[in-house]
């Protein structure tokens, strides 16, 4: 794909920098404390109110600890058919906390698969199955804890603080509609077959079937294939969805709704109006070459440079548009050899037509360019002055 490729598809359009003038008029109805509405391939923010707020996040905990489960399985550190016994009881009546909470219903005795175990904490929300998950990963829920919030800093989720691996309420645990947003982009782009849990509508455990909490996953008009709901006293209700259409998925966040029918019709009224009103295009794919750029002293003289991921931009359907500009920068003004493949030796900017920044994203070199020594590079220098004096000659 080259540049101007590339330059024909980008497009922005005069909203483009504050689409949220739409929440104005639009969203007067809409129930939840904090909303964010993200386009998962681009991150553009498309609505949000309150999206920063701290608020309990109660099961949507759970994406976490899920998370942290699918990366050691992706790893192979931990084989889904492997067997956990159930030591203890999670949910009996020395544990008052959890009564009318969400449960797999583990007991004592039990030998449990760990892929089993994960679909009771995605799919049936079990507050019992976390805490064997976690005990198993890391012998105690506290270093467990701390794994999450470990993960939570790596992830730069600003305004979130784990203080239980479930989600029930805790006195210093919170969380906000973006942090929430950026961990299920996480999830959906880094583990796809942990996210295809979460559009299964029931599991049966113990012979007790339990369909999952997600009503949305039944909506025939909208694509919906995730991803989790919570409830508590203290969080009121809670619901992250991500529907796609075409090449545009957005994922939602809302939280603090007062019922689950609110929570229901927050999501679907902002989803479609999200789904209705733009689309997604991809400009550039990765490691495909953008442009070739000059090298020195390297066995060859160009360079070709590309990115290592997909960049694509989210915009609305029914606007005019404008181009928009690509620049390079690259970290020296010269480029030296050696290189290594995947090397990174610059940023590709996104401008608007005033060029503002829009997005910045890492150049690489997509080959290995290796150094000649001094003598071959003097002499390709000779034979090149040589060459163009003849061909000056000549002409």
């Amino acid at each position: 794909m080259n540049f101007n490729t590339i330059k024909k598809y980008i497009i922005i359009f005069q909203i483009f920098i504050n689409l949220n003038i739409y929440s104005k008029t639009e969203f007067n109805n809409i129930n939840s404390k904090s909303y964010i509405l993200v386009e998962h391939n681009s991150g553009k923010i498309l609505l949000q109110k309150n999206a920063n707020i701290k608020l309990a996040p109660a099961s949507l905990t759970k994406i976490m600890t899920s998370y942290i489960l699918g990366k050691l399985i992706k790893k192979k550190l931990i084989n889904i058919n492997n067997k956990i016994k159930i030591k203890e009881e999670i949910y009996d009546k020395n544990n008052p906390k959890f009564k009318n909470s969400s449960l797999m219903f583990l007991k004592i005795g039990n030998s449990v698969k760990i892929k089993d175990l994960n679909k009771g904490i995605i799919i049936q929300s079990g507050n019992d199955a976390c805490i064997i998950i976690a005990k198993h990963i890391i012998y105690n829920e506290n270093n467990f804890i701390s794994l999450m919030n470990k993960y939570a800093k790596k992830m730069n989720l600003k305004n979130t603080i784990f203080e239980t691996v479930h989600g029930l309420d805790s006195d210093n645990q919170y969380t906000t509609a973006k942090d929430m947003s950026i961990l299920s982009r996480f999830l959906i782009k880094n583990l796809p077959t942990e996210y295809k849990l979460y559009k299964e509508k029931e599991f049966t455990f113990n012979k007790i079937k339990q369909k999952n909490r997600n009503k949305l996953l039944w909506q025939k008009n909208i694509h919906i294939d995730g991803i989790k709901t919570g409830h508590t006293d203290g969080a009121g209700y809670n619901l992250i969805t991500s529907a796609t259409k075409k090449k545009t998925r957005l994922i939602l966040v809302t939280l603090g709704a007062k019922s689950t029918f609110d929570r229901e019709q927050d999501s679907k009224t902002i989803l479609k109006w999200g789904l209705n009103n733009f689309k997604t295009k991809k400009i550039i794919k990765k490691k495909q070459i953008i442009k070739y750029e000059k090298i020195w002293f390297g066995h060859t003289d160009k360079i070709p440079i590309g990115t290592l991921q997909d960049i694509y931009i989210t915009y609305p359907k029914k606007k005019t548009f404008k181009f928009i500009k690509i620049n390079y920068k690259y970290i020296h003004k010269k480029i030296l050899a050696p290189i290594k493949k995947y090397q990174i030796i610059g940023k590709l900017y996104l401008l608007t037509k005033n060029k503002k920044i829009i997005k910045n994203y890492p150049l690489i070199s997509l080959i290995e360019i290796k150094k000649i020594n001094l003598i071959k590079s003097f002499i390709k220098f000779i034979k090149t002055k040589l060459l163009f004096f003849y061909n000056k000659k000549s002409s």
